[in-house]
């Protein structure tokens, strides 16, 4: 069944503000973007927009890997028992493709020109909601509770571009007129919501000797990847434990 336009739109909490000194009080302002909710209402063509992306900005991480990560939709990760099972599919049934999905959730989406042609839908074996998917951008050799910030710069450039692909053009228009540019991730105060593997992880950012700690919002971090102060090749540490 096609899903109505309206129904593909991400959820985008957006608000601006610099990120306060460590250890202040004050809640953080931050723009959050949340990532592919629903695989099975989203197009393959959506989400090769994203693989576009990841190409076009691969200077951001050039030894990362892009793949996309299910969760459950509290944001919790999902369990060996869950058994998810993702495919491909076109609205007439002619064309059909399974998308292996591994029991920490995680799956690849290559390019594929016949679903593109056949304008396939993620379908998941899971109701509507239940689910949500998004891309994770890793760089090989970093431990598990580590992310690297030219990745999550990157992972937000492959959101952003899937987000921008399923969204009508005067929310797009209204959106960058409140961001003031249309590259919604390298915006200053721009704070990348990033997911955890447990509810309420502490998290650092790290370059050298300078570090800052990072918010929490249950399941997310809030990463400032829009901070040009900070490296690509920083590092968001969780603590023990964390990670994914």
């Amino acid at each position: 069944m096609r899903i109505p336009p309206c129904a593909l739109l991400l959820s985008c909490a957006l608000s601006g503000g610099a990120l306060p000194p460590a250890g202040a009080e004050e809640p953080v302002p931050s723009v959050t973007v949340k990532g592919i909710a629903d695989p099975e209402m989203r197009t393959y063509r959506n989400v090769a927009a994203g693989l576009d992306a990841f190409d076009a900005h691969r200077g951001l991480a050039p030894n990362a890997l892009l793949r996309f990560r299910m969760r459950r939709a509290d944001g919790s990760p999902p369990g060996a028992d869950d058994a998810l099972r993702l495919r491909l599919a076109s609205d007439d049934g002619a064309f059909q493709e399974e998308v292996p999905v591994d029991a920490a959730g995680l799956l690849t989406v290559p390019r594929s020109q016949a679903a593109w042609d056949a304008d396939a839908t993620f379908v998941l074996n899971r109701r509507s909601g239940q689910y949500t998917g998004r891309p994770e951008v890793r760089t090989a050799g970093l431990p598990d509770n580590v992310r690297r910030l030219g990745d999550l710069r990157l992972e937000c450039r492959v959101t952003i571009a899937i987000v921008k692909e399923q969204m009508p053009f005067l929310a797009k228009a209204a959106i960058n007129s409140l961001m003031l540019t249309s590259d919604w991730c390298a915006k200053t105060d721009f704070n990348f919501g990033v997911p955890a593997a447990r509810y309420g992880v502490h998290a650092v950012l790290r370059d050298g000797g300078r570090t800052r700690a990072l918010p929490v919002r249950g399941w997310t971090v809030d990463v400032p990847i829009g901070d040009a102060a900070w490296p690509d090749d920083a590092l968001v540490q969780f603590d023990e434990g964390g990670g994914t």
